[in-house]
């Protein structure tokens, strides 16, 4: 039997005009999440997966490794600390807090509270004896500089991934320190931090700030590592990982296609559906283009074509695939739910299908008469580690994983099973960010009989045309319940649509006027494609929490702003009021995470 693990990981772009970062999930994700994947990966000879990035992540975490190094250059320090490119990072450069200025002091407070209480922070008895403190009601006014600057570094030392954790001599230290942090400490620590982070986008092939040399290849293990750790890990065989990509700023391409066509699978699953009124999204296809047109410039550095892509959320449609298929690549995937609207089956229960009983969802496709071939994620194999096996102790959870895939080896040998997911967000729910639990997987993978890990370029070479299922039309839809929900048919997001589509029109209009130069042509079509990023549309609803709707609409709005500004036009007053729902939900794993299938 062959497995494609596929991990996703990417983050909306979140900077405004300034370049300030208003969420500070890349650099938080980075040093946790980031960096770990494809480590633990690499460190079980024999595994291999694969790992899915977004163009716009690689940007964001190239700008943040450019700032921090310069921030640690200057020597002035106001300078320094306006240079760091979001306020999490801003007081580990901070000699003293301002006596007369308690703004900063609630503000430290309060974000340095975001962190897994059960997983994150009771891990550390210094950080949950600060974190209670400032769940106790005591008043600012009681708590010196001291506390403030030690709540900072436990912030920071608890979203280190576990490689920096467990290998790092320099984050030990601090973390065995525990208290009285002075500014030396919190500088070395940003140092050291920025050192992780610009040796973590060479593990993908990247430099570490834009306009740098990309390492040649895959590198090897950092020395940052203790010498031990270091010495036993190169002296063995390295797991192997490919990287792949989805278009540059994750846009739901269907719908840039057809704005409408989520309407299809509402119709024909009955779900509760508001249609789109606007006409059309209108120039679509262009902005789909643009999406993809710079893939080919990232994939290992231009070096080589692009040959696995992972849409968008999944999402394709019978145009999308066309689309896709006019770049020449090999292979992209989706969910089961989105196949069995298209087959009219339950794609999970055997049918009768090429001489034998077989599961239609363990097979590869090929998009009508061409070379692109597609496959379709397992939900239920997906969603148990997103959302099930962080209650597990790890080595039960692996055991558990590797025996459902050994029972559908049984049933056919011939079978490949896909399981794709979010890459980052699970982690902070499982014990040590799931290194245990990963490391248990990707060892029984490895040393399977009967299992057999593949990289997505292995898939496109070893099945041909005569091995797949030929697939002449899908339905629009996502690996998210097979629809589009998500993004469209509900109001706000609705609205939000309708506010991108005037925006795009103005800045038509303007540049067939010709009142908007070249430069700012090319800075407003940045803001339209990051305004076209799916996650604005995620959040948007009434089952997202009010704090992520509120943030994260306000950026989108920003985004559309800009486009007016730049074009010398107006901005709308309606681009001045919220579309955040009243109702405060605490979606299930902080909002963050879908299931493929929702019971």
């Amino acid at each position: 039997m062959n497995l494609v693990l596929w991990w996703h990981m990417h983050q909306p772009d979140y900077r405004d005009m300034n370049g300030e970062f208003m969420l500070p999930w890349v650099y938080l994700h980075a040093i946790k999440d980031y960096i770990d994947m494809p480590l633990n990966i690499a460190a079980n000879p024999g595994m291999k997966a694969n790992i899915n990035i977004t163009p716009v992540l690689i940007d964001q975490w190239q700008d943040y490794n450019y700032r921090i190094e310069n921030a640690l250059k200057e020597r002035k320090e106001d300078k320094a600390v306006n240079m760091l490119p979001d306020p999490f990072l801003r007081p580990l450069l901070l000699k003293n807090l301002d006596r007369s200025d308690d703004d900063i002091r609630l503000w430290m407070s309060d974000h340095y509270r975001w962190a897994n209480y059960e997983r994150m922070v009771s891990r550390f008895d210094d950080y949950k004896f600060l974190y209670d403190l400032t769940s106790s009601g005591v008043s600012r006014h009681y708590l010196n500089d001291a506390f403030y600057f030690d709540f900072c570094v436990w912030f920071h030392l608890s979203w280190c991934g576990e490689w920096m954790k467990k290998y790092d001599p320099v984050i030990n230290y601090f973390i065995r320190k525990g208290s009285n942090f002075t500014f030396d400490d919190r500088r070395l620590l940003l140092k050291r931090l920025l050192e992780w982070m610009k040796y973590g986008l060479s593990l993908y092939g990247f430099p570490a700030v834009k306009g740098g040399h990309p390492p040649a290849s895959f590198p090897e293990y950092p020395d940052m590592l203790e010498k031990s750790r270091l010495e036993e890990l190169s002296a063995k065989k390295k797991g192997e990982y490919e990287v792949t990509f989805s278009p540059h700023y994750h846009p739901i391409v269907p719908l840039l296609l057809d704005v409408h066509c989520g309407g299809i699978a509402a119709q024909m699953t009955g779900i509760t559906y508001e249609p789109v009124y606007i006409e059309k999204y209108s120039g679509g296809m262009e902005s789909a283009k643009r999406h993809l047109d710079s893939l080919n410039e990232y994939y290992r550095s231009g070096k080589d074509k692009i040959r696995a892509l992972w849409p968008s959320e999944g999402a394709l449609s019978s145009e999308s695939l066309d689309l896709i298929n006019e770049y020449d690549i090999n292979i992209c995937a989706s969910g089961e739910e989105l196949l069995s609207s298209s087959i009219g089956v339950d794609a999970h229960k055997p049918v009768f299908m090429q001489g034998k009983n077989i599961i239609p969802l363990y097979r590869v496709y090929r998009w009508k008469n061409t070379g692109l071939k597609i496959i379709f994620r397992d939900s239920e194999l997906s969603d148990l580690i997103g959302f099930t096996y962080a209650k597990w102790r790890g080595d039960d959870a692996a055991k558990n994983l590797a025996d459902k895939l050994n029972s559908i080896d049984d049933f056919d040998k011939d079978s490949i099973v896909s399981i794709i997911l979010d890459g980052e967000n699970a982690w902070e729910y499982y014990y040590e960010n799931g290194f245990y639990f990963l490391n248990d997987l990707y060892s029984l993978l490895s040393s399977s009989v009967k299992i057999n890990p593949m990289l997505l370029n292995e898939v496109t070479d070893r099945y041909d045309a005569g091995d797949c299922i030929k697939l002449d039309y899908i339905m629009p839809g996502s690996w998210v319940n097979g629809n589009l929900r998500m993004w469209v048919g509900e109001d706000q997001k609705n609205k939000a649509w309708a506010l991108l589509s005037e925006a795009k029109k103005a800045l038509s209009d303007s540049i067939q006027k010709g009142t908007i130069n070249e430069n700012g042509i090319k800075t407003a079509l940045k803001n339209l494609m990051a305004a076209e990023g799916s996650d604005w549309f995620w959040w948007l609803g009434y089952d997202s929490p009010l704090f992520s709707q509120s943030s994260m609409e306000k950026i989108f709005r920003n985004f559309l702003k800009n486009i007016y500004l730049t074009a010398g036009i107006p901005v709308p007053e309606k681009l001045f009021e919220s579309l955040s729902s009243t109702k405060n939900i605490i979606a299930e794993m902080g909002g963050m995470m879908k299931k493929g299938h929702e019971q």
